[in-house]
């Protein structure tokens, strides 16, 4: 029988004891000590908590800060990158465009220099100039020999 009220009062016990158990706050404590007060140096005490606390949050700030500079620094990199090619675009259809201007004024010399050929190909005027003054030295001396001869 005792045996019986022993195995019913552990159950109860087993079953009401967890229920009753109260888990510490993860606050964390901070104490500040000045120099007489019984610590081994002056300073903060933290306990383990607070301590993991303070770590973790250091080890989250640094890599907060690195994915921000990260963030920044590719954001910078493709503004950079998106004016570099707006830049090149830009650059590629001027080369083009004074290619074309360059290209169009070559055929317009060429066109205008056959024009050039053809109009001065026909043309005589040297000659005749020449023929004129060569006939007009021949009927001068002529002439003067004419009246050279009749006043004989």
């Amino acid at each position: 029988m005792f045996k019986k009220i022993l195995v019913c009062f552990i159950s109860v016990l087993l079953v009401t004891l967890p229920t009753q158990a109260a888990a510490d706050e993860l606050d964390g404590k901070v104490t500040s000590l000045s120099l007489g007060e019984e610590a081994p140096y002056a300073g903060i005490l933290l306990d383990s908590i607070a301590a993991s606390k303070m770590i973790v949050n250091q080890k989250f700030f640094r890599s907060e800060i690195e994915l921000e500079l990260r963030k920044e620094f590719q954001q910078d990199l493709a503004n950079k990158r998106l004016a570099f090619d707006l830049l090149k675009v830009e650059h590629d259809s001027l080369k083009k465009i004074h290619e074309e201007t360059l290209l169009i004024r070559e055929q317009q010399i060429n066109n205008l220099n056959d024009l050039l050929k053809e109009e001065m190909g026909n043309d005589y005027t040297e000659w005749w100039v020449m023929g004129g003054v060569v006939i007009g030295i021949v009927l001068s001396v002529a002439v003067f020999y004419a009246s050279v001869e009749v006043v004989k």
